[in-house]
């Protein structure tokens, strides 16, 4: 088998693993079934991937790139002011979680992946330290300049990252009665402080 060939089997692999997720979810990404999707023998992902959990590293870190794609254009399209980039960036996370909820639910799941694997590992890094960058700027316009900087956008990346987990489990919609994702959402960015009028804090 040539090389262009085993090159294009990874992508046919990683391709078929993405589809299936979003339409299948988790549970339903095992080797064979990713192979038999991808109309290859039962073996054939063990030439690229030593494991399952190698494969489904693979397909999250194809999620980590859409994510800091998508925020790239987030940015583009928002203000100036570091708020409203901050702010576009949550938005754009709890969508592209609503939207794209197997990838998702994926990449939550440290237990199926392998976090020390180095193309997981350059995919994901950099979510977080965009989102540093983005809590530095906010603090450089007043914004909880006493605390911490990589601490600060820790608790930010929590609290949105926990509202849209209760928000997929329908949690919110049980205990809240929020049935509309756009004002429990505003909700959640006032709570932190990153409402429209953003409020400062002064040293």
């Amino acid at each position: 088998m040539t090389a262009d060939t085993e090159g294009g089997l990874r992508e046919r692999l990683l391709e078929c693993a993405l589809a299936m997720v979003e339409e299948e979810g988790v549970q339903a990404l095992t080797l064979r079934a990713i192979a038999r999707r991808a109309e290859v023998s039962h073996g054939a992902p063990l030439r690229h991937f030593p494991s399952r959990a190698a494969l489904l590293s693979a397909v999250a870190a194809e999620g980590y790139s859409e994510l800091e794609r998508r925020r790239e254009k987030a940015a583009r399209d928002c203000g100036p002011p570091a708020a409203d980039r901050l702010r576009a960036a949550a938005r754009m996370y709890v969508g592209f979680a609503v939207e794209r909820q197997g990838l998702f639910e994926l990449m939550s799941r440290p237990d199926l992946l392998v976090p020390s694997d180095p193309l997981l590992r350059r995919a994901s890094r950099p979510v977080f330290e965009m989102l540093v960058g983005l809590v530095a700027d906010c603090q450089a316009e007043g914004w909880r300049t006493r605390t911490d900087t990589r601490l600060l956008a820790a608790a930010v990346w929590s609290a949105v990252h926990g509202f849209t987990q209760l928000w997929l489990m329908g949690a919110l919609t049980r205990a809240a009665g929020a049935d509309a994702l756009e004002p429990a959402l505003e909700v959640a960015l006032d709570t932190l402080g990153l409402g429209r009028a953003t409020d400062t804090e002064g040293d």
